[in-house]
């Protein structure tokens, strides 16, 4: 099953940076392959504490910590670069009226795990970007959606339709990298 989360249609356009709404803590179990992972939040406010609990066999093998931006909306497991080793992606969205989208994706090895990084927006495709992202596994990639805004929009009507955006897992420098392979507008 493959869970979305779209931020485009959350309105918060009339309030302050510092008008900080109190959203819940997230919370939740996904199983994958032989893993568990328990993904939870803890805190409130613009930074919070993400915590992900990886069991095997009932067995706990690795507890994350890890501060976010924002809070977390979704999260999904995958094996994107196709090797065995789980995935977990963990979406997050800032406060104020952009709601800018972030991905925390970590692999998992028998006996460790590695954060995996997101490359930056190329200039070309962050034309027209003021946040309001949402994303997805599908077909064995990650996509991001968001909204084009032209010159002279606000940030409640863009007006220059929409990105998507489709990653592949790649390892870069002996790190894995989420890379940016094709795009629609």
């Amino acid at each position: 099953m493959v869970a979305i989360f779209a931020l485009v249609g959350f309105s918060r356009f009339n309030q302050k940076e510092t008008d900080i709404p109190a959203f819940d803590s997230f919370k939740k179990t996904i199983a994958f392959q032989k893993h568990q992972f328990d993904i939870s939040t803890t805190e409130s406010g613009a930074v919070r504490e993400l915590v992900i609990k990886v069991s095997r066999d009932d067995k706990q093998l690795i507890l994350i910590r890890q501060k976010t931006d924002g809070w977390v909306v979704n999260a999904e497991a995958a094996d994107l670069n196709r090797n065995g080793s789980p995935e977990i992606y963990v979406y997050s969205s800032t406060y104020g009226s952009g709601s800018f989208g972030k991905i925390y994706a970590f692999e998992f090895l028998p006996t460790s795990f590695d954060a995996i990084r997101t490359e930056p927006l190329l200039p070309m495709l962050a034309e027209g970007y003021m946040g309001h992202d949402s994303f997805k596994i599908e077909n064995g990639q990650l996509v991001r959606e968001f909204p084009i805004y032209r010159a002279g929009d606000t940030n409640a009507r863009p007006t220059g339709g929409s990105r998507k955006i489709w990653y592949e897992l790649r390892e870069f420098e002996k790190k894995m990298l989420l890379k940016a392979v094709e795009y629609e507008d």
